[in-house]
C-alpha cells in the first residue's frame, strides 16, 4: 500500500500499552497502526528509531488573547509555541476583548484562529446573565463546551446571577454540553487580598496563598458540584489546586455527580514557599503540591493542561499586587510531564491519558483526537525520553516569557508534532504554515 506518510520504528504509546510498530497515514487520518510491511511505500517516511510516538498532546486550557489583547499574545505566536512545545490541539478561553460571549463574537474568533494558527484548536464561549438564549446558536457555531467565572480572574468577568446559571445549565444538561468552571469566590478573595496587602516580613508566594485562600476554591467547588448535582449538567473544574479541592471532587464522583477536573504543570512542580510567581488560582504549599500528585494518579483528577495566560514583560515586572496574574506554559508543559515520568512520578501511559486522551474524552473530542486508532486524525507528539535540556525562557515562541521554570533542566523533549499527518515542528523548529490549523468541534 502507498500512504501520505509512514513512521517506523518508533514505540506507539496509548493509555495503556506500549509497543513497537508503525503508523501510517492517509489523507490526515490515521490508516492503521501496527507492522509496517516491507511492500508498504510513502510520500514521506519518518524513521522513530529510539523515540516514543505519542497521540498528539492536548491543551484544553490556553488564552491566546485573540482578539483585543494581541500585545499579550495571538494565535500565530500562541500556536507557533504550542507546536513547539509538542502540543497539537488547544482549547482557547473567552475572556478576550471583546468576550466571547456571543455567536458573532464565536465566528469573528474562528476566523482569526483559522488565519494565525499553526495547530488545530478548540473554542470556549463565556456563559454570563446576557446569553442564555445564544447557547443553542454557540453550540451550532462549534463550541467546545461553555465557561463559567465563579470568580473573577483576567478581565473582571462576573459570574452569572444563580438563577440564570441554573437555568443555563439545565440547558447545558440538555444539550449535552460541558461547563468548565473557573472555582474561586471573589468575595473571599477581596477581603484576604486587602488583609494580605497590609502584611509585612510574610514570603510573597505565601502571602499570595493567603490572599485567595484554599477555602475560597473549595467553596466555589462544593458551589459548582451542588449546581451540577440539581440540573444534571456535566461540569469541569479548572486548575485544581488543593488537596481539600480533589477531595471534593472525589466525593462528588463517587456519589455519581458528572464532575471531572484538571490541574496545571505549575500546581504540581511549584509551591508557595518558591520564587513568587502570581497566578489564579495561587500556587499553594507542598503538602496541596504531593496531593495534586495522587490525585492525578488515582484519577481523581482527569488531565493536565497549561493555562497558558500570557503578559506583557512590563505588566509582568510591576509590583507585586499590581501585576497580573498568569504564566506562559504551553510551549514547557509537554517537557516538565515527560521529566515526571521520568522521575517516575507517572508512567508515560499515565501522560498520555492526562494530556491526550482524557482531555478527548471529557470536551467530546474523542475518537477524533487523543488516541492511535485508525480513522482518527493523524495527530502525534514524537518525543525523546532520553533527551536532556534546560528550559530557557529567551527562546520560548510565545510573545510573553514569564516562566517559573527558567534554566531548569528537563529530561524527555518533544522532537516532532504532527497535526493531521503534517509535520508542523521537527527539531525546535517550525515546518508548519500560519492558518493550516482548523477549528475543531464535539
Amino acid at each position: 500500500m502507498h500512504y501520505d506518510l509512514i513512521i517506523k520504528n518508533g514505540t506507539l504509546v496509548t493509555s495503556s500499552e506500549s509497543l513497537n510498530a508503525g503508523i501510517a497515514v492517509s489523507n490526515g487520518k490515521i490508516a492503521f497502526a501496527g507492522r509496517i510491511s516491507s511492500n508498504d511505500t510513502a510520500d514521506e517516511v519518518y524513521d522513530a528509531k529510539g523515540l516514543c510516538v505519542l497521540p498528539g498532546i492536548i491543551d484544553a486550557h490556553v488564552h491566546f488573547r485573540d482578539p483585543g489583547l494581541t500585545e499579550k499574545e495571538d494565535f500565530q505566536t500562541g500556536s507557533a509555541a504550542a507546536a513547539c512545545g509538542g502540543v497539537t490541539t488547544v482549547a482557547d478561553m473567552p475572556n478576550t476583548q471583546p468576550v466571547t460571549s456571543s455567536a458573532e463574537h464565536f465566528n469573528e474568533k474562528v476566523k482569526i484562529a483559522n488565519e494565525k494558527s499553526y495547530i488545530d484548536f478548540a473554542l470556549f464561549p463565556l456563559l454570563n446573565n446576557d446569553n442564555l438564549n445564544e447557547m443553542e446558536e454557540l453550540k451550532s457555531a462549534g463550541a467546545l463546551g461553555f465557561k463559567v467565572f465563579l470568580g473573577t480572574s483576567t478581565g473582571d468577568i462576573a459570574c452569572p446571577s444563580y438563577g440564570v446559571l441554573i437555568e443555563e445549565m439545565q440547558k447545558c444538561a440538555r444539550l449535552g454540553m460541558r461547563i468548565g468552571f473557573h472555582a474561586e469566590n471573589s468575595e473571599i478573595n477581596s477581603y484576604f487580598t486587602a488583609v494580605c496587602k497590609n502584611k509585612t516580613g510574610v514570603h510573597e508566594g505565601l502571602l499570595l496563598s493567603e490572599a485567595r485562600p484554599v477555602i475560597s476554591e473549595t467553596m466555589a467547588i462544593q458551589n459548582a458540584i451542588c449546581l451540577a448535582e440539581y440540573t444534571g449538567a456535566k461540569i469541569h473544574i479548572h486548575h485544581v489546586t488543593s488537596k481539600e479541592g480533589a477531595e471534593l471532587i472525589a466525593e462528588a464522583k463517587k456519589k455519581g455527580i458528572k464532575v471531572t477536573s484538571e490541574t496545571c504543570p505549575h500546581y504540581l512542580f511549584q509551591d508557595a514557599g518558591d520564587e513568587a510567581h502570581r497566578v489564579y488560582p495561587p500556587i499553594r504549599e507542598e503538602r496541596h503540591r504531593r496531593a495534586l500528585w495522587d490525585a492525578l494518579v488515582n484519577g481523581t483528577i482527569d488531565m493536565i493542561a497549561s493555562d497558558h495566560a500570557p503578559h506583557t514583560p512590563h505588566e509582568k515586572n510591576l509590583p507585586l499586587w499590581e501585576a497580573p496574574a498568569g504564566l506562559c506554559g504551553v510551549e514547557t508543559s509537554v517537557r516538565l510531564l515527560l521529566s515526571a515520568v521520568n522521575q517516575k512520578k507517572i508512567t508515560v501511559n499515565d501522560y498520555v491519558r492526562l494530556a491526550s486522551e482524557a482531555p478527548a474524552k471529557i470536551w467530546g473530542l474523542y475518537p477524533q483526537k487523543g488516541c492511535l486508532l485508525s480513522g482518527a486524525d493523524a495527530d502525534f507528539t514524537i518525543v525523546d525520553m532520553n533527551k536532556k535540556a534546560k528550559i530557557k525562557a529567551g527562546e520560548l515562541h510565545s510573545k510573553s516569557k514569564t516562566t517559573p521554570f527558567d534554566e531548569m533542566e528537563t529530561t524527555g523533549i518533544p522532537v516532532a508534532s504532527v497535526v493531521r499527518g503534517k509535520f508542523v515542528m521537527r527539531d525546535g523548529e517550525l515546518t508548519g504554515a500560519k492558518g493550516y490549523g482548523t477549528l475543531v468541534t464535539p
